[in-house]
């Protein structure tokens, strides 16, 4: 959490003073106009979150082949060292009553299965959150500096949603196997 509290900080220092330059405008003012796009931004990111969880089961059905993740698309995630910089992605999974950053029970196949459910909502979430963090162009006026403010504002929110992304689809191809292992020693057909 710290590291991207860090990120957005830094950010919204740099987007200002970037804006500010670049648009002859006053730094602190700027700065405030940031600061109010990124409350704004984690506001909306909360709302289509919440949004998210409350679709049906059906909407976040680990079967559906928009959440399948191939062994291809595993090997991309491994190219980028997902291995190493996961456990510094945020895991909010307390607000939704379950924590995903470690399998408590892996022997357990309904709760590999609510895991691999919660996985998808917050694939969904967050994927949601990417486009919808673009939003902060409909509060601020269409002027330059404005605009300067906002789309890296969201630029950066796409990106701090994409990585979870990456996490979450990662650990569910992983969890997929972890299930039908358990399957197999159960001897339930999968």
């Amino acid at each position: 959490m710290i590291l991207y509290l860090s990120i957005i900080i830094g950010g919204m220092f740099l987007i200002a003073l970037g804006t500010s330059l670049g648009y002859q405008t006053r730094y602190l003012e700027t700065l405030g106009f940031t600061a109010l796009a990124i409350v704004i931004i984690i506001s909306i990111d909360g709302l289509t979150a919440t949004c998210a969880r409350l679709l049906p089961k059906k909407c976040a059905d680990r079967t559906k082949k928009c959440f399948q993740v191939s062994a291809k698309e595993k090997k991309f995630y491994e190219k980028l060292k997902i291995r190493a910089w996961k456990d510094w992605i945020p895991e909010i999974g307390h607000f939704t009553g379950f924590r995903k950053n470690k399998i408590d029970q892996p022997k357990n196949l309904e709760y590999l299965d609510r895991f691999l459910l919660e996985c998808c909502y917050g694939e969904i979430g967050h994927t949601a959150s990417v486009f919808s963090g673009f939003a902060t162009l409909l509060f601020f006026p269409l002027t330059h500096t404005w605009v300067a403010i906002s789309i890296p504002v969201s630029v950066v929110n796409a990106v701090l949603n994409v990585l979870p992304i990456f996490v979450l689809r990662y650990n569910a191809y992983k969890l997929e196997i972890l299930r039908k292992s358990v399957l197999k020693k159960q001897g339930i057909a999968s």
